[in-house]
């Protein structure tokens, strides 16, 4: 299972715009401040934001979240374009259960090198 979403995570990657972008971006994933292990399969996506607001959805891009909780963006040589995004953290498996009901949240990607926090007690902050 933990390969075929390193599979559908490479391949996402690899569909992902690589229009030029200047932005890299790491991060960790924490649950109530602290690094949330992740048991089972956990990964973090996202999708630029069109001029309307809206997300492009032929344009998302996804990260496999480690073992202790961070992940790296390695589309198009670790770059994307700089802008606003759409965030979705997905688990999967029966772990991953408490976690389904995660509204999708809004971050902002400016050049160069990004480190984002993803709380799971407060995802959108």
């Amino acid at each position: 299972m933990r390969r075929a979403l390193i599979a559908a995570a490479l391949a996402a990657l690899m569909t992902a715009g690589c229009g030029g972008g200047k932005s890299k971006l790491k991060g960790q994933v924490l649950e109530n401040g602290k690094p949330k292990e992740v048991v089972g399969q956990a990964a973090v996506e996202l999708t630029p934001l069109k001029d309307d607001g809206k997300p492009d959805p032929n344009k998302t891009s996804t990260a496999v979240v480690n073992a202790d909780g961070s992940f790296e963006f390695l589309a198009s040589g670790g770059e994307l374009p700089a802008g606003g995004y759409h965030v979705v953290f997905r688990t999967f498996g029966k772990s991953g259960a408490k976690y389904k009901s995660l509204p999708p949240f809004r971050r902002e990607l400016k050049a160069g090198s990004n480190d984002i926090t993803i709380d799971l007690a407060k995802p959108g902050e």
